[in-house]
């Protein structure tokens, strides 16, 4: 479980303070598809980096599983977001001289020097179920955007996560792929009992979230 109580992030632009995130509270289940829904500006990447540990919030806490997260030091945000939280940006982030295998398993392998053959049998089979097992020695450029898409998706749960994380990772996707993703992230949350949160603009998670969130 995550929740948040009365968060709040500000920015400062042309010495002007603007709200992006006001008194913004929500609990967060397990085995649930959250959809955050909203015209762009109105905050659904924002949210989603609180959510993920990835900056602080200038107001409210953020409680995961009792710990206040808030009250946490950076080291501790941190091994706590490389253990719970898997993230699949919209710009897939992948490094371009690394191979679809090391995409994948590099942050668990710099982080975890004892069991790397165990990482790289995960990896492959995480890759396999993904439809890449043909592409495993390929490059980000010679990759489809779907194909790419699916790297950074196995990197986000290769740990496992207990919190899925997306921000619009359908959006730079023809219809086929984005279909396949969907389907893949609703199985993800509905069949390992995750919790999974999604900004998206489009309607492909429409049918198969449990809420939204409108911003």
């Amino acid at each position: 479980m995550i929740k948040v109580e009365h968060l709040s992030k500000q920015f400062v632009k042309k010495k002007r303070r603007i709200n992006v995130i006001n008194d913004f509270n929500y609990e967060f289940q397990s085995g649930k598809l959250y959809l955050i829904k909203g015209e762009s500006g109105k905050g659904k990447t924002t949210l989603l980096t609180l959510l993920a540990f990835l900056q602080k919030e200038d107001g409210g806490k953020i409680i995961f599983n009792d710990i206040i997260v808030s009250n946490l030091k950076q080291e501790e945000k941190c091994n706590l977001r490389r253990k719970e939280i898997g993230i699949v940006f919209q710009d897939y982030n992948l490094f371009d001289n690394l191979t679809v295998m090391d995409n994948v398993v590099i942050v668990d392998v710099l982080k975890n020097k004892i069991n790397k053959e165990e990482i790289y049998n995960k990896a492959k089979d995480i890759i396999g179920i993904l439809g890449l097992e043909d592409r495993i020695n390929h490059y980000p450029y010679e990759l489809s955007g779907g194909e790419q898409q699916r790297v950074g998706i196995a990197r986000a749960i290769l740990k496992n996560p207990s919190i899925l994380i997306c921000d619009e990772p359908v959006s730079n996707l023809d219809k086929d792929n984005a279909v396949n993703i969907v389907e893949f992230i609703d199985g993800y949350c509905h069949n390992k009992n995750k919790i999974v949160i999604v900004a998206s603009h489009d309607d492909y998670f429409d049918d198969c979230a449990d809420y939204v969130i409108n911003l």
